[in-house]
């Protein structure tokens, strides 16, 4: 069996350089990605340097004495290339469009990697990231359609070529097998195929890959979730009033200048009162990674005139913002998607001394534990192979928050909880909202082939529809916890250096 190199470390710098695999991105379809002008560009841009790169010492140093597949530099590194111009765009518009200059800033980037680590590395790397595609695919499908898997239809449907040539490397590698059914050609995983199936999730998982994977998807769903608000507002019928107890909890007051992490749409900014509270005389810089919701918090701004408040693409984990830069550092529905101890130390390193940092976010639910929740919901709960009530998601346990603040060096630290009413009544809405908006129950479901997550879903909202004939209005309400959480910047210390780690 041919074994893969361990590339934990390589997969880190590959993410730091700002490069992916895969897009992972909703929306993407068979289309193709770039129009033909840039399709050239790249094509002309990649065949030059693979030429240049794709040398005899290179092709032993990744296959041995394996055949080389004759498409396989040009393909790797136009799918390296084309994932991170889709992914670039993205973040900065909240879009798929690629224009030249993204392209050609993708290719660049590609190249640089390539020459610091060199070409048979990104190979490396693209060989385990695509093999664990195609592998994870048959494996959960059991076979997969020949036709099928050359397109990509079941679990790499933004791919724009055929993966013709993949699946005869793979098969020449020992890893799958062509099982003849009625006549027809369906690809199948050999014991070497499962084997390596489980040592390149193994090492995509150590490197962060997959979590990356997670991350980008639910951004990506973010971005486009256009009436964020409007179906807060009608799950979370008591959202308003909890995010104003929240702001008054905190004890932001006039005249500060605020930092809001995970603004979102602006739902908090400005239906929730925090600009109101703020006032002209203070001043709000909200920030958030989604370039979608960046987007619509501006044109809010605009509409109402607040010219106190602006907004930034940025994550958490590491804020574009000088030491001690704001008087508190605060947001609501944010913390639990971040790296918690990153995010707190950061927040604490641009609060001034004495300033306040605080987070209102979900706790972990046992709204699982109820019949109609557990009945409509099973499909995604039996992905996880037992019953516990708690889904592997991003809410978080009391003790956690307060632990990262307290790791943060924060002080007389302070945690009040409440209650959100959550309506299941409208199963399309509850879909929309949860699935593709706050990402509940998506660990479940982020390894799963593309087309079983998206089967899943629909499934799940169609079982809604039965539990809402099945069970009382009362029966498809619940409630889940919610906690405050406050501190202060000690006085005393010096503040904490920007947080330099990967």
């Amino acid at each position: 069996m041919f074994i893969y190199p361990d590339l934990i470390d390589e997969f880190r710098e590959f993410e730091a350089a700002g490069l992916v695999i895969s897009p992972w991105l909703a929306g993407v379809n068979g289309n193709g990605r770039f129009d033909a002008s840039i399709f050239e560009m790249l094509d002309e841009g990649i065949r030059s340097f693979a030429i240049r790169s794709w040398t005899e010492w290179e092709r032993l140093h990744v296959l041995n004495d394996l055949p080389s597949p004759e498409k396989l530099p040009r393909t790797a590194m136009y799918e390296i290339v084309a994932s991170t111009a889709v992914l670039m765009a993205h973040e900065r518009t909240g879009g798929l469009e690629v224009d030249e200059l993204l392209a050609a800033e993708a290719l660049e980037k590609t190249v640089a990697f390539a020459q610091q680590h060199g070409f048979s590395k990104l190979l490396q790397l693209y060989m385990i990231a695509t093999s664990w595609e195609n592998q994870n695919a048959i494996a959960y499908y059991g076979s997969i359609p020949e036709r099928e898997f050359l397109l990509g239809n079941w679990h790499r449907p933004w791919v724009d070529y055929d993966l013709g040539e993949e699946l005869l490397f793979g098969t020449l590698l020992g890893n799958y097998r062509i099982d003849i059914i009625d006549g027809h050609r369906f690809v199948a995983l050999t014991d070497e195929g499962r084997e390596s199936l489980r040592l390149g999730h193994d090492i995509l998982e150590k490197s962060g890959y997959l979590a990356q994977r997670l991350r980008m998807l639910r951004i990506s769903q973010l971005s486009r979730f256009t009436d964020y608000e409007q179906l807060s507002a009608e799950i979370w019928p008591d959202s308003a009033e909890l995010r104003r107890e929240f702001l008054d909890w905190s004890g932001i007051e006039p005249g500060m200048r605020v930092l809001e992490l995970g603004c979102a749409n602006g739902v908090f900014t400005f239906a929730g009162g925090l600009a109101e509270r703020v006032g002209p005389t203070g001043h709000i810089i909200g920030i958030d990674p989604s370039a979608g919701m960046i987007e619509r918090a501006w044109q809010q701004q605009r509409s109402r005139g607040v010219d106190w408040a602006e907004f930034r693409q940025a994550r958490a984990e590491e804020l574009p913002f000088d030491n001690g830069m704001f008087d508190a550092a605060i947001g609501v529905g944010f913390l639990h998607f971040t790296d918690l101890e990153m995010a707190a130390r950061e927040m604490r390193r641009v609060t001034k001394p004495g300033g306040i940092v605080a987070s209102f976010h979900p706790l972990k639910s046992s709204i699982l534990n109820e019949p109609a929740m557990r009945e409509w919901f099973s499909p995604i709960l039996e992905l996880k192979g037992d019953h516990q009530a708690l889904s592997r998601d991003f809410t978080l346990f009391p003790g956690q928050a307060p632990q990262a603040f307290k790791a943060a060096e924060l002080l007389d630290l302070v945690v009040d909880e409440r209650r959100l009413t959550t309506i299941f009544q409208d199963p399309d809405k509850v879909i929309r909202h949860f699935m593709y908006g706050v990402g509940w129950l998506q660990e479940e479901l982020s390894t799963l082939p593309w087309k079983a997550r998206e089967d899943i879903i629909e499934t799940v909202r169609k079982r809604g529809k039965e539990i809402g004939s099945k069970y009382p209005p009362e029966k498809l309400v619940s409630y889940f916890p919610m906690q405050m959480l406050k501190g202060t910047v000690p006085k005393a210390l010096t503040p904490l250096a920007p947080n330099l780690d990967p």
